[in-house]
């Protein structure tokens, strides 16, 4: 038996990145998946190129009637939901004395209010089933550490991060496991600038594993929180940075220890 049979996920921001990423694979290891993006080119484009156990949703989580509509249209195609995979991110980078409130908001009710609203309508048909699931919100290294002039990004991603502990805490007892993934720089089309080689590098150096992540690698760890291996596991963030958020003090100039 593969891994996901008989498994139903909803991926948000599933048109690209890890996202894209956690879609292909989830469906490689027995399940079936719905792509909820707001790209409708790119997101049917992927569905198509996983094949018959993939579908593709036109969402916008903001939106709550958008966000139900996507586990009607979810349950009318394969019969429920068991998991979730929140990814949809807008960026609006800027530093915050200039930040308008319009990018503010943009960032906050794609990232945050779109998480909240996706992984409420998910586990409210959970719950009313009595059907057992999973939710795994994205983060990022830059809600446990500030990432400077990227507007409300870390703000939004530390909040997540609480979120994921708060649902994970209120539905515990209904068998529903949420948690949060803390990825570090990821080479995905949000950051293109790591095309670069000599950027590429310079990351690449400053991670004690030598190298920048790759969705495959954020994707392995949702897959892992998803699935019955993590049976135990709820109301928890996992950092998934190749070590870079434990050597900074590696990185200061001063005392070098032989």
């Amino acid at each position: 038996m593969a891994r996901f049979d008989s498994k139903i996920c909803i991926v948000t921001g599933g048109a690209r990145g890890i996202g894209e990423k956690t879609a292909e694979m989830f469906v490689e290891q027995g399940g079936k998946v719905v792509i909820g993006d707001n790209n409708e080119e790119l997101g049917s484009a992927v569905a198509d190129t996983i094949g018959a156990d993939a579908r593709f949703f036109k969402m916008d989580v903001a939106d709550p009637a958008s966000c139900q509509a996507a586990v009607d249209f979810t349950v009318s195609e394969f019969g429920g939901v068991d998991y979730v995979v929140n990814s949809a991110i807008a960026m609006a980078p800027g530093a915050l004395k200039d930040l308008s409130p319009e990018d503010w908001n943009k960032v906050i009710s794609i990232g945050l209010t779109g998480t909240f609203l996706m992984s409420q309508a998910a586990g409210r048909w959970m719950i009313d089933q009595g059907r057992k699931g999973s939710i795994v919100n994205l983060s990022s290294i830059g809600g446990i550490t500030p990432y400077g002039m990227s507007g409300a990004y870390s703000t939004v991603k530390a909040a997540v991060i609480m979120l994921s502990k708060h649902l994970g805490i209120e539905w515990a007892a209904k068998g529903i496991r949420v948690n949060a993934i803390m990825p570090g720089h990821t080479e995905t089309p949000l950051t293109s600038y790591l095309q670069d080689p000599e950027i590429k590098k310079g990351r690449s150096e400053v991670t004690p594993l030598q190298r920048v992540g790759q969705p495959v690698d954020i994707a392995n760890a949702i897959l892992f929180l998803l699935s019955d291996e993590a049976d135990y596991i709820t109301s928890t963030g996992l950092l998934i940075d190749g070590g870079l958020a434990a050597s900074v003090m590696n990185h200061l100039p001063g005392r070098k220890w032989d």
